[in-house]
């Protein structure tokens, strides 16, 4: 039952990112201010990705990150 909420977490989080890019490409396009809008479901989706993620895959993207931030 937990790998399937983690995998309904990461599904939604993609999709959130889907309609993310879909709304700041409207946003572009149409030079509509969606600031507070994209924030937030930026936000969300940022949580139910790290939210369905496992441990070692959190650990080893905070790795890769510490790295390139250290070049």
């Amino acid at each position: 039952m937990k790998d399937d909420l983690k995998g309904l977490c990461l599904f939604l989080g993609m999709l959130s990112l889907g309609y993310l890019a879909l709304l700041m490409a409207v946003a572009i396009f149409t030079g509509a201010k969606l600031y507070k809008g994209t924030f937030l479901i930026g936000l969300v989706a940022a949580g139910l990705i790290t939210f369905g993620l496992n441990s070692r895959v959190k650990t080893r993207l905070v790795d890769i990150t510490k790295s390139l931030v250290a070049r």
